[in-house]
């Protein structure tokens, strides 16, 4: 794995997910999980295999694990994404064209027009009802052409604040349409808001929802990692902190609770540190 790429104190956690894995990656106002979904989508789609991984497939007599993303962002358009990968290195829409990479297009068709050089690779969402989402998602599915399959899902708790129980968005309905989701692909990635308000307050119904759909997808998750701000308030070499639960069940550091502080540089380059570093 490229240490280059990957910062090396994240790299146990960036490889790919045992099956039926479910991987949370939450953020809070000013600490996105942006840069985690793309060192994701590269370490999935375009670094080494770990030695366990060698192993199985040299007893399986292939020679690599042929793995495919699957991602749907309800936050961010495709030419986010595609300029992000750009940055690290590794092209999305070559990876698409070769049947490893689809985008779903969450946020343009429901809450932005879209650009007219994005609408052509695309058709974006146009109902935010769970059954046009999920047959949508099931399509991009089918798309992509590999044994393993991970999907990352970016912020489906937007859905879950613009659509509301008016148009059956529920936390239980979004936790359903997850779940049935997550029996047809190898492993599940998911990012949620965290913010104290969100999670805490709980006076209205939707902070409720929310609060009900991030803690279930946080017990049922293998792998937490969780973002936040620093304590004391913005420093100049110090974008937040990030801290990584990692349950049992062949989790990369089993049981293990750890903090590193993390810098994202303007150019999208990413340290990742201990404190006193």
């Amino acid at each position: 794995m490229s240490s280059s790429r990957i910062p090396h104190l994240l790299e146990p956690y960036m490889g790919l997910p045992p099956e039926a894995a479910l991987v949370v990656l939450t953020g809070v106002l000013g600490a996105s999980t942006n840069w985690l979904i793309l060192r994701c989508a590269y370490s999935l789609l375009l670094s080494r295999q770990s030695a366990a991984e060698q192993v199985e497939e040299a007893d399986a007599a292939r020679g690599g694990t042929d793995v495919a993303v699957v991602l749907v962002s309800f936050m961010r358009d495709r030419a986010f994404w595609r300029e992000g990968a750009s940055k690290m290195g590794f092209d999305l829409d070559t990876l698409d064209r070769a049947g490893r990479f689809t985008f779903v297009d969450g946020l343009t068709g429901l809450f932005a027009a879209p650009s007219c050089s994005d609408a052509r690779k695309e058709a974006p969402l146009r109902s935010p009802a769970l059954v046009d989402v999920r047959r949508a998602i099931e399509v991009a599915m089918a798309k992509v052409n590999a044994t393993k399959t991970v999907l990352i899902v970016d912020q489906v708790d937007a859905l879950l604040a613009a659509a509301g129980p008016s148009a059956g968005v529920t936390s239980l309905s979004l936790q359903n349409m997850l779940l049935s989701l997550r029996e047809h692909v190898h492993a599940c990635i998911l990012t949620l808001a965290a913010d104290e308000p969100l999670l805490h307050t709980q006076n209205t119904s939707l902070e409720r929802e929310h609060a009900a759909l991030v803690l279930s997808q946080a017990h049922a998750a293998q792998t937490v990692l969780a973002l936040r701000r620093l304590d004391t308030g913005a420093a100049p070499d110090v974008s937040g902190v990030v801290r990584i639960t990692a349950r049992g069940d062949g989790a990369a550091a089993d049981g293990c609770d750890v903090e590193y502080l993390y810098y994202v540089a303007a150019d999208g380059g990413v340290r990742v540190f201990e404190r006193g570093t």
